[in-house]
């Protein structure tokens, strides 16, 4: 029996989409929708990619399965990064009316939130 316990990495995830969608609206009020939706397009670039990583990096935990954890941390970490590039370019490509400083501007903010909220996840064991 182990005493390890997945870490709330889902709390981060909740973290960045709500701060998505508060910093969309507050960019459809204040400088219109072409900004709000290139801050949303940015926000979900960054939010939908860390999702994927945190599927698949805490799939597995303890010292027996030490091997396909290292597997899923570097089988998530290239989809994320995979993902992102692909978000990116789609994105660039396919949208017309994008304001490409606020998509990247959302997309950093974001990304920022998600390293802030992973700040105060609790990564110690359960105590049994």
């Amino acid at each position: 029996m182990t005493n390890l316990r997945t870490p709330s990495v889902y709390k981060v995830i909740v973290a960045q989409l709500l701060a998505t969608t508060f910093i969309a609206t507050v960019s459809l009020l204040l400088s219109g929708t072409i900004a709000a939706y290139s801050i949303l397009i940015g926000g979900l670039i960054s939010a939908l990619p860390n999702s994927y990583f945190a599927l698949h990096a805490f799939k597995y935990q303890g010292a027996s399965n030490a091997d396909r954890v290292v597997k899923s941390f570097i089988r998530g970490e290239l989809g994320k990064i995979g993902i992102t590039l692909v978000l990116f370019a789609l994105s660039f490509t396919l949208i017309t009316n994008l304001n490409e400083l606020a998509l990247i501007l959302g997309f950093i903010s974001i990304h920022f939130t998600g390293v802030m909220a992973s700040a105060f996840i609790d990564y110690r064991p359960s105590r049994n």
